[in-house]
């Protein structure tokens, strides 16, 4: 191999592991926090601050939980957990989680790079955990749809999301599952999207040490293989596409908040 083909070969690699493992998930993360930030507000302005905890429970604890076992993945120690509670805004002087629907407080070696990197990773948890849980609902409450996801992921085309249902059980049953499935998904997406400031801070300080971690794994793929891109498209993109269909989740629930918000 000539030194300009490796040479080349490590530039995909590196564009490929940025992209993928960097670009891609910030893009998400980006996206989905406008779009249910914007509900969370329509919902806090139209009936107070805590409607979202009525109407975003389950999407909350997911959310916090998925910090908590992603600073437990990484060694953190944690030193406070509130994993769902009401806003008290008249406390503010007094209470800095005042305003707080919960929150995870941890504390870590600077020192120690795995968990530094690991802050990256707890900021943007809820991104995976929330649509963890979306997924596993929809395998459970209404097969064919996530049997459609998913084949929509390995081999997109719009047809692939409206294939008729088979043996998923008769009518009424089937309404009564869609009905619930649509009431968690809603809740899930109304809490447990919208990555706060202090998530967004907290992965800023991990983000150079994860970006040193790809610029590693980029460089050492392209030196030793040239299939690192085409495993990329193989395993990643289906990923990202099923992500997609989350953003288009919670695109849907901001529509019908605005709807229901809206000035009579």
């Amino acid at each position: 191999m000539s030194l300009s083909t490796l040479g080349q070969q490590i530039l995909i690699s590196l564009l490929t592991v940025l992209i993928y493992g960097l670009g891609l998930p910030l893009l998400f993360s980006w996206v989905l926090t406008i779009i249910n930030r914007n509900t969370k507000q329509r919902l806090a302005t139209r009936f107070g601050m805590n409607s979202q905890v009525y109407l975003g429970a389950l999407g909350i604890v997911v959310h916090e939980s998925s910090h908590l076992l992603m600073a437990l993945l990484f060694g953190h120690k944690i030193t406070g957990v509130r994993l769902i509670k009401f806003a008290h805004p008249e406390n503010q002087a007094t209470d800095p989680e005042a305003l707080t629907l919960g929150y995870v407080n941890h504390r870590w070696n600077s020192g120690n790079s795995y968990q530094t990197m690991g802050n990256f990773f707890i900021g943007f948890a809820p991104i995976l955990g929330v649509s963890a849980a979306i997924f596993g609902l929809t395998a459970w409450l209404w097969p064919t749809l996530f049997h459609n996801w998913v084949a929509f992921a390995s081999n997109p085309s719009i047809s692939t999301l409206f294939q008729p249902a088979n043996n998923d059980g008769n009518l009424l049953v089937n309404s009564i599952r869609w009905l619930i499935w649509a009431i968690l998904v809603t809740n899930l997406s109304v809490g447990g999207f919208d990555l706060s400031s202090a998530d967004l801070r907290n992965s800023g300080a991990g983000l150079s040490s994860y970006i040193v971690l790809l610029a590693l794994v980029g460089l050492s793929a392209g030196v030793l293989t040239a299939s690192l891109t085409t495993w990329s498209r193989t395993h990643l993109i289906p990923f990202y596409l099923a992500l997609s269909l989350v953003v288009v989740l919670s695109g849907v629930v901001n529509l019908i908040v605005k709807w229901i918000t809206k000035e009579k």
